[in-house]
């Protein structure tokens, strides 16, 4: 192995996986020889007292008076130490207290950084106000406070700061509106999210997508009404809108009008049939509808005109497992990797088959009895390739199957680390971290970031699904997981589903749910286990 793969578990992982969080410009960035600077010549007494050097001058006790400025500066390096000894709250502490004896603004987003991190809500916004304060002109500050403020459950206080946002952002302003919807999508009350977003879209009434970013936002928290109605009025605005045409079908299924949906993309596509994004949106309506042959042919015809397009061969390759066409699901899978695109799909593939093109190595990671010899061979192959995504991966899994969750973590966090566009490590990483320990919060951070890459990836889905269940965040989980399970009827996707519906004391569907899931994965361990314990 690689000698700079380093464990991301302890201390060492601890100030790798926040230590982005104490480190800048400004007082943030003071050096240490400041702290030294700062003590004088006290440091040339030894232990006990005892003097250094025989004739050395004599050094004065008196106090040392120090400024607020220098103040701050003693608490930014005792806040450094204390992230470098792996203590952020320690950290967060100085830091704060910096803040409040010279207030600037880069103090200011350290300590949201470290606040929001930890899970201090009350922090964060005290941090996120004082950077106003110090900088009312700056687009992150205004965007920072009005998610904090949303969050805090202030919709007045977050409206006024995300619409300050959008302006300082500049005309067009497509692109910060959509954004403000995606930031509210993400752990604000679903109240509180809607009022703002609507607060904010009546401000730019005639912005298109002002309306659009509503409607997404209520779709994704389940408002469909107001979904349909706010791509209507985007339509209105720009009528050849094809997110927003793709945004009013989606609604409409989700109001159970399955044919308006059909019609609302088939007209779309008999005025730009040649549009991938709308062709690959009826196919997955297709797919919705369990129309399973048509969708199948649209992808194809898709694909003979986009062979190397990553969405297509993907959602192929899944599609005909599904339909049990293995053989094709595993071909489309291997050109999906061949690509370099991720997705969770890969996972079907051993990236050491792939990489090596023996079925040996494959078959060893298959068989239960033979992991500890596909250890060792990953670890070899390793030494001949450092560092290489794919063996790392496929070492994180087989260490996942053989309970070491050290190892697991290493090689995730390696890739992650450098590569940290890698959708499938991101996902990995924090389901894990979700599935198998209490650091929520961080599991959390992992798998927005895998699901801001890909956000209809069904394992993606599940994954945050998950994380939001363990968080005690129920509706939310229900929503992701309802989503995952819609296009992925994979067993364990639905063994989540029925674990947060029995959570959420809706039994009647739970069971109804488990039932099918047994009748297509007869028994499957995670469903006869939930089985075992939810029915009499």
């Amino acid at each position: 192995m690689k000698a700079g793969v380093e464990r991301l578990g302890g201390q060492a992982g601890e100030q790798r996986r926040w230590g982005r969080a104490v480190r800048g410009g400004g007082l943030v960035g003071v050096s240490l020889c400041g702290m030294l600077l700062l003590g004088g010549c006290a440091s040339l007494t030894g232990a006990g007292g005892t003097t250094l050097r025989e004739d050395a001058p004599k050094v004065s006790t008196s106090k040392i008076h120090l400024t607020a400025r220098n103040r701050a500066i003693y608490d930014v390096l005792a806040g450094e130490l204390a992230g470098q000894a792996g203590d952020p709250k320690q950290a967060l502490a100085y830091y704060l207290k910096a803040l409040h004896e010279a207030p600037e603004p880069e103090l200011a987003r350290r300590v949201i950084d470290i606040a929001t991190y930890l899970g201090e809500n009350d922090t964060a916004l005290e941090a996120a106000r004082r950077w106003v304060e110090l900088e009312a002109n700056s687009v992150d500050a205004q965007r920072a406070a009005g998610v904090i403020e949303a969050r805090a459950g202030h919709p007045l206080r977050a409206t006024a700061h995300l619409r300050r946002f959008v302006v300082l952002s500049g005309k067009p302003y497509g692109n910060s509106l959509v954004l403000c919807g995606a930031l509210l999508s993400q752990g604000v009350d679903r109240e509180v999210a809607l009022q703002t977003m609507r607060a904010l879209a009546s401000d730019f009434p005639r912005e298109a997508y002002a309306h659009y970013a509503l409607g997404t936002l209520a779709l994704h928290l389940d408002d469909n009404a107001q979904a349909l109605a706010s791509a209507d009025r985007a339509l209105k605005l720009k009528p050849n809108f094809k997110e927003a045409l793709i945004l009013k079908a989606q609604a409409q299924m989700g109001m159970n009008q399955p044919h308006r949906a059909l019609r609302t993309l088939q007209d779309a596509l008999g005025k730009d049939r040649g549009d991938v994004g709308l062709q690959l949106a009826y196919a997955r309506l297709l797919v919705q509808l369990k129309r399973y042959d048509a969708a199948r042919e649209q992808f194809r015809a898709l694909l003979k005109h986009h062979p190397d397009n990553a969405n297509v061969l993907y959602t192929l390759g899944l599609l005909d497992y599904q339909l049990g066409r293995d053989a094709e699901a595993r071909s489309y899978l291997q050109r999906l990797l061949r690509t370099g695109e991720h997705s969770a799909a890969a996972e079907y593939l051993d990236p050491v088959h792939h990489l090596f093109n023996t079925k040996i190595i494959w078959l060893i990671q298959e068989i239960p009895v033979l992991h500890k010899t596909a250890m060792g061979v990953y670890n070899e192959a390793l030494n001949h390739y450092p560092g290489n995504q794919r063996l790392l991966y496929a070492r994180a899994l087989l260490a996942d199957k053989l309970g070491n969750l050290g190892q697991t973590e290493a090689d995730l966090g390696y890739i992650v680390q450098h590569h940290p566009d890698n959708a499938m490590a991101l996902n990995a990483l924090g389901y894990t971290l979700a599935d198998q320990t209490t650091r929520y919060q961080e599991a959390l951070g992992y798998i927005q970031r895998a699901l801001a890459l890909r956000p209809d990836d069904p394992a993606i889905l599940d994954s945050m699904g998950w994380v939001q269940y363990r968080l005690k965040h129920y509706e939310a989980a229900l929503r992701y997981l309802r989503r995952a399970y819609e296009t992925f009827k994979d067993p364990e996707v639905a063994a989540h589903l029925v674990e947060v519906l029995f959570a959420s004391d809706k039994r009647a569907e739970a069971l109804k749910t488990l039932d099918a899931a047994l009748k297509a994965h007869p028994g499957d361990t995670k469903l006869e286990q939930l089985k075992k314990r939810f029915v009499p």
